[in-house]
């Protein structure tokens, strides 16, 4: 299939998985376009959780830069060189485990039990004790946002 015929998910939802004993996580078969996808994942510029794009999410970032006038042609060089060197492939198996890097997981303090949150175009993979913190800290946020938007 093409990836015209085979739109990338929405994420949605929240997860609750262990990293397993070779620091593999499971991702919901909702989450999975295909029986091998491939993501791109880095850990947010908080180190408090990993972000996990779709290659074409990963590859919009990109495009983002490229055609925002604001951004001059060495920041640009600059940050996708930052951005690429820091992120990492992970491809799913035929069970839907992917491999979370170590050093990734040491970064953002993910051991044994894991949330993985939709985000929408992509998701994160937080420590469970950050994640219950983070949510509680965003509510107001959500509200006056809902609010907004007549929600």
């Amino acid at each position: 299939m093409t990836p015209s015929q085979n739109p990338a998910p929405i994420f949605l939802d929240e997860f609750c998985h262990a990293l397993d004993p070779k620091n593999r996580v499971t991702i919901p078969a909702r989450w999975r376009a295909t029986e091998a996808d491939e993501f791109v994942v880095i850990a947010d510029r908080s180190n408090d959780f990993l972000k996990v794009l779709p290659e074409e999410q990963f590859r919009a970032v990109g495009a983002r830069v490229a055609a925002d006038p604001r951004i001059t042609p060495k920041e640009r060089t600059d940050f996708l060189r930052k951005l690429s060197s820091s992120a990492k492939r992970m491809v799913a198996d035929k069970q839907g485990r992917v491999l979370v890097p170590e050093e990734l997981s040491k970064t953002v303090g993910l051991q044994g039990d894991v949330v993985l949150v939709g985000a929408y175009e992509s998701f994160e993979i937080w420590n469970p004790t950050a994640w219950a913190a983070k949510k509680q800290a965003d509510e107001n946020s959500f509200e006056r946002v809902a609010d907004l938007i007549g929600l």
